[in-house]
């Protein structure tokens, strides 16, 4: 993962984006994020992008801002993995409503003294994964900065009966979450702490989780056409995205720790860093995973269609009504109020 430098100096030399200017570095973003797609009339070049209207009811708009040495540092990341993961968290959001993405623009902050290479090797990490999800970047901007900051802009759709909100919960129905939690959270750690690496069988892929997530596009219309309530993608932990749920739904929630579902790994990376996997799978964040509510007697097709499809999704808890506020059941069976936790920006 990431690019063959070697390669692109030897090509290019070593040019700093100053060398070039800002026009000549569009044109080379363009080249890399260019293709062929019937709906996009328009696209880089021109003073907007033009593109067909959506088929679906609804247009879903979203967008996330990355600030170098806030949310990374190019010392622990590299470009490619860095374009890849700025895409894949927009379209997670695109997932949480049970839509599909179709274009996205993308403005650049970077420092005239940056390689040209490190961009251009930023938007090959944008345009792999943006193709892999039907995604087409059309469009975007490019000015001075002393760091590098990158704002996402994703536009998606989604059809009336399929949008699903965080404000849609209904007591009595049932938690769950895809896949598998923590993996993100142990793979930050191993990063934080190198020393610790080689005494973990799965570091590469609780890092490998970390710098590139999977956005749950699929599941998420999984999800949505099999009348689940209300969902969220799990950026900020699933403590802190149940909060979300059971504040908009004007409910409460009780979750079960025995029924987290643990990546691999997690456990270990726990025991050397001196925590609990639990709190690390709830509270760390980064899974990108979906957690969403649906009645109880339509668990079993929500189970038995994930599974066609590959994937899965476990029972973590249920919503109660707001009286009981939000409690997590420990391995004892003690019920205690539940520590949200989560990242939060400030």
């Amino acid at each position: 993962m990431g690019g063959d430098y070697g390669a692109l100096f030897k090509e290019y030399g070593i040019m700093k984006v100053k060398d070039i200017g800002e026009f000549a570095l569009i044109e080379r973003i363009a080249e890399i994020v260019e293709h062929a797609d019937e709906r996009v009339i328009l696209t880089i070049g021109d003073d907007t992008a033009v593109v067909k209207p959506t088929g679906l009811d609804y247009t879903l708009l979203t967008t996330d801002l990355l600030v170098e040495n806030v949310h990374f540092t190019l010392t622990s990341i590299s470009p490619w993995q860095l374009g890849y993961k700025s895409i894949a968290v927009n379209l997670s959001d695109v997932a949480a409503m049970g839509g599909l993405p179709d274009y996205g623009v993308i403005s650049l902050a970077v420092n005239p003294e940056t390689d040209v290479v490190v961009i251009e090797d930023l938007y090959r990490g944008m345009a792999d994964i943006s193709r892999r999800y039907g995604l087409r970047i059309v469009g975007g901007d490019v000015t001075k900065s002393d760091t590098l900051i990158i704002n996402v802009a994703l536009v998606g759709e989604v059809e009336e009966e399929n949008l699903c909100r965080r404000s849609d919960a209904k007591v009595n129905d049932l938690i769950m979450v895809t896949g598998e939690l923590g993996a993100s959270g142990a793979g930050l750690r191993l990063v934080l702490n190198p020393e610790l690496e080689s005494r973990v069988k799965d570091a590469g892929r609780l890092k490998k989780a970390h710098f590139l997530p999977e956005p749950r596009i699929k599941e998420g219309r999984i999800l949505a056409q099999s009348g689940v309530n209300a969902m969220e993608d799990i950026s900020d932990g699933l403590a802190s995205e149940v909060k979300h749920i059971c504040e908009a739904s004007l409910v409460g929630a009780r979750l079960y720790m025995n029924k987290v579902p643990i990546a691999k790994g997690v456990e270990k990376v726990a025991e050397l860093t001196g925590e609990r996997a639990i709190d690390i799978a709830i509270t760390a964040g980064e899974d990108y995973e979906l957690v969403f509510t649906a009645p109880r007697e339509q668990r079993e097709e929500i189970g038995r269609r994930l599974a066609d499809a590959g994937a899965k999704a476990t029972v973590v808890g249920e919503v109660v009504d707001v009286s009981g506020g939000i409690t997590i059941v420990d391995w004892t069976g003690t019920v205690r109020t539940l520590d949200v936790g989560g990242y939060t920006h400030f």
